[in-house]
């Protein structure tokens, strides 16, 4: 994908339209939207061609937090507060997010990514950020660490490096190049985990003009194990 492809001129998929359709119809439902509006803002919905057609549906109905669909990349700063950042969302290349006396909760499981090669800077200090990614990835933790954790997590399915493991044959490996997430930052009291829930999960990741980086569907998981190389220092 071309870097200067903006998020809002991406192509929107059935399921981004589906997921502000139905906070609309729970608009209407409960009387924060009149049938005349219900009727209005589906429509421009199901006639949306980009990502940039949808927020503004929504914009006032739910908090920043909640809206469906999430184009604004904005650094995640947790400064004694909880903050999460879920759903379909925007995974811009070079995100700072940082838990200061706080905790922070990320879910990229469907998350959409502009490049097939995703970097994040990470820190904890007193705090504590919890990174759930879907299967297919291959995760590069990195950065540094004072009296604090920064660890990877897996499900059965992951494979580890093999300075990680503990006992057990490998698993079988990742397809030859999968999605990469690396990971940078330092952890001074605190915490950095990342995780990947088990059951199929929802990658908006991809490359060029193709995959779900188009933000197409992306579809059924199958049956790739995820690979996670977790390197210290």
């Amino acid at each position: 994908m071309s870097e200067d492809v903006s998020p809002d001129r991406l192509r929107a998929s059935n399921r981004d339209r589906e997921r502000v359709l139905k906070v609309l119809r729970d608009a209407a439902a409960d009387g924060r939207l009149e049938l005349d509006e219900f009727a209005e803002r589906s429509g421009r919905a199901q006639q949306a061609r980009t990502l940039g057609e949808l927020p503004p549906l929504t914009a006032d109905l739910l908090s920043a937090e909640e809206q469906p669909i999430r184009l604004d990349p904005q650094p995640v700063l947790a400064l004694f507060t909880t903050l999460s950042r879920r759903g379909r969302w925007v995974a811009v290349p070079g995100e700072h997010v940082a838990a200061l006396a706080g905790r922070v909760d990320i879910d990229m499981r469907e998350a959409l990514l502009l490049r097939s090669r995703h970097r994040m800077t990470v820190s904890a200090v007193l705090g504590r950020v919890e990174i759930d990614v879907p299967e297919g990835v291959e995760v590069r933790l990195r950065g540094w660490s004072f009296l604090g954790l920064r660890t990877a997590r897996p499900s059965p399915t992951f494979t580890l490096d093999r300075r990680l493991r503990r006992g057990g044959p490998p698993r079988p490996s990742a397809p030859a190049h999968p999605p990469v997430l690396e990971i940078d930052g330092f952890t001074l009291l605190g915490s950095v985990r990342i995780r990947q829930p088990g059951g199929a999960a929802s990658w908006a990741g991809g490359d060029a003009l193709g995959g779900a980086g188009s933000a197409r569907d992306p579809g059924p998981r199958t049956g790739h194990d995820a690979r996670n190389t977790a390197n210290s220092g």
